[in-house]
């Protein structure tokens, strides 16, 4: 069982009290946490720089993404498919884009998106939930998985199912306002 470790920081701070004209000495404490109340790291499939397959690595202590946005979820995933624009960001797909929108200022020196996890089709359960997520709650399996099926099933979904939509979407001109008793 882990324990909690916890830091006092103590220095002496001043306060005036104004209404009564004095001078207060006060010690301020300020607790830090230094270790989590979760598991810190986690398996992953990830790469350290764009390539073919050889750019790949299994490891066990990828650090757990932190929420840096309030409308982002921690997930504890149970399964996770690896479809085409994976493979195809492993070479380097889409790492404009993912860079601009991870520091649209270009704060950070280029190559600081390594180690890169690969895998975005998942199934799991929410394990954090940001401020403004009011869809998904901690403990909720996602994307809210039929209990018929599977971790493994649901993983495999996403992508094909967008790819379904999309086709019927754009190609077949199907949409919800003209598509009532069509099969």
């Amino acid at each position: 069982m882990g324990f909690l470790k916890t830091c006092v920081l103590r220095n002496t701070c001043t306060a005036v009290c104004f209404w009564r004209s004095q001078v207060v000495q006060k010690p301020s404490v300020r607790r830090i946490s230094t270790t989590s109340p979760r598991s810190s790291v986690m398996p992953a499939w990830v790469i350290d720089k764009y390539g073919n397959n050889e750019v790949l690595r299994f490891t066990q202590n990828m650090a757990i993404p932190m929420i840096h946005y309030p409308n982002e979820v921690i997930i504890k995933v149970h399964a996770a498919s690896v479809n085409p624009i994976d493979v195809n960001m492993r070479s380097g797909y889409g790492a404009t884009a993912l860079n601009m929108k991870r520091d649209p200022l270009h704060i950070k020196i280029k190559g600081e998106e390594f180690p890169l996890t690969l895998g975005r089709d998942v199934s799991g359960v929410v394990m954090e939930c940001g401020l403004d997520v009011r869809y998904f709650k901690p403990g909720d399996e996602v994307s809210h998985k039929p209990k018929s099926l599977t971790h493994t099933q649901a993983a495999s979904l996403p992508y094909v199912a967008l790819t379904a939509w999309s086709a019927i979407n754009k190609v077949g001109g199907l949409n919800d306002k003209n598509c009532a008793g069509k099969r």
